[in-house]
């Protein structure tokens, strides 16, 4: 795996978790249909948990080993918030708490994409 393709899977985590986060902030305003955000959760966490088993199986190139590593864990945290909305799509409480996640989540894959 080359830097320029682990930055194009990391930039995939970024952009789900900032579409998480967007779905998580309609729940907590109370703003969205339960069925949407159950569906578009189990979207999001497909997505994220596709890349991860990339990332997983991919071979790094020497000097972003780490990086590769905080990706996967990355994304394994990402899902976790996903799957929060998934399960309880209608509470705001838990909205807020997975809003805040996927947003400091985007922030810090978007920092580890730009760091290679």
């Amino acid at each position: 795996m080359q830097p320029e393709e682990l930055a194009r899977s990391i930039d995939t985590l970024t952009s789900s978790a900032a579409e998480g986060g967007l779905v998580a902030r309609d729940v907590a305003r109370n703003r969205t249909k339960s069925t949407f955000v159950r569906v578009r959760a189990r979207e999001l966490g497909e997505v994220v948990d596709h890349e991860a088993e990339k990332l997983s199986d991919a071979t790094p190139q020497a000097g972003i080993s780490d990086e590769k590593r905080a990706a996967v864990e990355l994304a394994e945290r990402i899902s976790q918030a996903l799957g929060q909305l998934q399960i309880s799509p209608g509470d705001r409480d838990a909205a807020r708490e997975a809003e805040h996640k996927l947003d400091d989540l985007s922030k810090r894959t978007d920092a580890l994409s730009k760091s290679l």
